[in-house]
């Protein structure tokens, strides 16, 4: 398993109203790249079986149906 980097993003602040300051498209690409790196973690998380053990397990919590496209 990988560690992802950790970004620091900008804090999103608000003018005298309550209303959103809008980001800057440097701002943009810093939190689109946080979120892409962090799916990319969690894609890796785990093994196959493993993954297959924790889906078994959210069906049968769930009610014991695994969704048709995961049988």
């Amino acid at each position: 398993m990988s560690t992802a980097e950790q970004a620091v993003l900008p804090h999103r602040s608000t003018d005298e109203r309550g209303r959103a300051i809008p980001m800057t498209d440097e701002e943009v690409r810093a939190r689109a790249g946080a979120v892409a790196r962090g799916l990319e973690a969690l894609n890796e998380m785990g093994d196959e079986h493993e993954q297959r053990q924790t889906l078994d397990a959210l069906t049968a919590a769930l009610g014991g149906e695994h969704p048709p496209d995961r049988e």
